[in-house]
């Protein structure tokens, strides 16, 4: 078990890296679905088979198709933009991500599970988790729908290209 780990990480971390370095963002895009594949995969190598799924289904399948679409509605050409930002924006990144990881690092150091007590939860199979969320979490699961749908008319209308159209007719 400890290989796939060991193949799959590296992987990971090098598509995820790839996705925010990219600067055209449908590669981009694709390199963060990748990475959100490879995660899945990750989840299946070490047997967590229903939050693969879900990773699959949810982040690669729903998540991946929206970024790219959200892409397809947007103006082509931003790319110049963003290579000029960059060495500012990776600055910035780098203030906040750097305290980020030191907490996680310290956690994963000093953490204990040992001393952790043990919950004894009674296992949840797929079937009852579906039917909680389909009749019980309902509301939650419309309105997740709603506000994404809501993000989509945002960012289209985001954009939309305000400037209005040159025409062809001399002005007098």
């Amino acid at each position: 078990m400890i290989i796939p780990l060991l193949i799959l990480t590296p992987l990971v971390l090098l598509a995820a890296l790839g996705a925010v370095w990219k600067a055209r963002p449908v590669h981009a895009a694709l390199l963060l679905a990748l990475s959100l594949a490879l995660v899945a995969v990750l989840y299946l190598t070490i047997g967590a088979d229903f939050i693969g799924l879900v990773q699959f289904m949810v982040y690669v399948g729903a998540v991946a198709i929206l970024i790219v679409f959200s892409l397809l509605i947007t103006r082509p050409g931003d790319e110049a933009e963003e290579i000029q930002r960059r060495p500012r924006s990776m600055v910035t990144g780098l203030i906040c991500t750097l305290p980020v990881l030191a907490v996680l690092l310290i956690a994963l150091v000093k953490g204990n599970p040992e001393s952790a007590p043990a919950v004894d939860a009674p296992p949840l199979s797929i079937a009852h988790l579906g039917e909680l969320l389909f009749t019980t979490h309902a509301p939650a699961v419309l309105a997740v729908g709603v506000l994404l749908t809501a993000v989509m008319i945002g960012a289209a209308l985001f954009a939309r290209d305000t400037e209005k159209p040159k025409s062809n007719q001399p002005e007098k």
